[in-house]
């Protein structure tokens, strides 16, 4: 317990510190984007005078550092701030809504390509150079070859317009919740599954043949035990371990492929927000959205390497001792 203890601490600082740079790095990246905030504000017609009240009054030609302080200070608080495009609309009734059907989103498709991918790469694993092996090794090659744009277009393609089952696009009517549309989530979530199936499944194969090559596997095998019996209660847990890595770590990268997949399909989650922010040079609700899709990376990053340390004892003793 005082080592798994001692892990969590050590992987929190290091979280925090990540994410104090991240902040920085962030706020001078959207700080250098081209446009002037308040021209775009007022418009092209606006003149000089009232162009320099606005920025004046917004804070925008205060320094670099104090504007950083002042905005870091107010996340640290739950403050993101006001949306600049949006005049008066807090950043915190716009994103957390988003960030609910995102996740609503992100989950649909983990539940869909999780057991998917770990099913198959187990299978191809167990009945490598086979047939079955060189199928499932295929499609998960073709599927990692395909961005979210080009399957989520082949979906629609094929399952909204020559089906007509699903809808082409992802949009919740106007005082209808998510709820009561799941419908919309099938084809984007699909369109997410494609590409993660095919690192999930070829990871779990290439660990489950490194697995059953082991001596201790072959030594139950020699002994007589049931085949079925020796992958399930032996070599899986062992096999599951990088593939749990690479879960975990691309589950950051699934909320960063989401602003495609959400744009695509008019999905109103965080991603697609995130496209409006930047179109409309809207800077505060741009550093509210990259930063939480920072924070949820990292902290995917993190519950990835504790679960890894935990299920893994040489890890963790190893952990314990430094």
């Amino acid at each position: 317990m005082n080592r798994t203890l001692s892990i969590v601490v050590r992987r929190l600082g290091s979280l925090l510190a990540t994410l104090v740079v991240m902040s920085f790095v962030i706020f001078m990246l959207v700080e250098i984007m081209p446009g002037d905030v308040a021209q775009m504000i007022l418009g092209q017609s606006a003149t000089e005078e009232s162009v320099a009240a606005l920025r004046e009054a917004r804070g925008l030609d205060d320094p670099v550092l104090q504007r950083y302080g002042r905005w870091i200070k107010g996340v640290v608080v739950g403050d993101l701030g006001e949306s600049i495009y949006m005049q008066g609309v807090a950043i915190n009734s716009i994103l957390w809504r988003r960030v609910g059907h995102s996740l609503i989103l992100a989950l649909t498709a983990f539940i869909m390509f999780v057991p998917l991918s770990i099913f198959f790469g187990v299978l191809a694993g167990v009945k490598e150079k086979k047939p079955t092996d060189s199928i499932v090794s295929f499609f998960g090659l073709a599927t990692m070859a395909l961005p979210e744009f080009v399957s989520g277009v082949f979906l629609i393609t094929i399952f909204a317009v020559q089906l007509d089952i699903f809808p082409i696009v992802s949009v919740i009517p106007i005082g209808e919740s998510l709820w009561s549309n799941l419908d919309i989530l099938i084809l984007p979530a699909l369109s997410i599954t494609f590409v993660m199936f095919g690192y999930v499944s070829r990871m779990q194969r290439s660990s489950m043949i490194t697995v059953m090559n082991s001596d201790y596997v072959r030594a139950a095998i020699l002994k007589g035990m049931p085949r079925k019996y020796v992958i399930f209660r032996h070599a899986l847990k062992n096999a599951l371990l990088p593939t749990i890595t690479i879960i975990g770590m691309n589950m950051g990268w699934l909320f960063g492929g989401l602003v495609v997949v959400e744009t695509l399909f008019g999905y109103p989650g965080m991603g697609s927000l995130l496209m409006t922010a930047i179109k409309t040079r809207d800077v505060p609700l741009i550093e509210a959205c990259v930063l939480l899709i920072t924070v949820i990376y990292s902290l995917s990053t993190m519950i990835t390497d504790i679960m890894y340390s935990y299920l893994n004892p040489r890890i963790r003793f190893q952990g314990g001792q430094r």
